[in-house]
């Protein structure tokens, strides 16, 4: 509320945010060879010490399984967009967005309808998606269920 000076953080250490990236981008039996190294420190580096960023990156390496989709990711345009006071997003984050599969952006999307920092109940916007008619039926799958797997995913 300004009645004290705001303290400002700085990012992470180069080597802490590797460490948080490689944690997830790395596991489940997938190698850490030299390729795959090098252009994951080449994304870390990008993230600025940004641990949410570095978060949503490791997530989104973790479905990458070949050295293009990594170089990709490396490459991409994105990251040499104009960071200024309009475009608060950064762009790992909008970059986590953009690959999102497309059946799961409208359900991210409908999150936004809560206040910053409200606490989403599972339940709650399974059934809410239900009302919408958003969840598509899958054969003897009961709404819920299915609810219950694009939240997951989502998570």
């Amino acid at each position: 509320m300004g009645t004290f000076p705001a303290h400002h953080l700085k990012g992470l250490l180069e080597e802490d945010c590797w460490a948080l990236f490689k944690q997830r981008a790395f596991s489940m039996g997938k190698e850490e060879n030299v390729d795959f190294v090098m252009i994951g420190n080449d994304i870390v580096k990008k993230c600025g010490g940004v641990p949410l960023a570095t978060k949503a990156l490791r997530s989104l390496m973790h479905f990458k399984h070949t050295k293009t989709e990594w170089l990709f990711v490396r490459n991409i345009e994105i990251w040499d967009l104009p960071k200024d006071k309009e475009s608060t997003i950064l762009p790992d984050l909008r970059l986590s967005y953009n690959h999102l599969p497309s059946h799961l952006r409208q359900f991210f999307t409908y999150c936004s309808i809560f206040p910053k920092g409200y606490r989403i109940k599972k339940e709650q916007l399974i059934h809410l998606w239900m009302a919408n008619g958003s969840i598509p039926s899958k054969g003897n799958l009961e709404l819920k269920d299915i609810g219950n797997e694009i939240f997951n995913e989502l998570l």
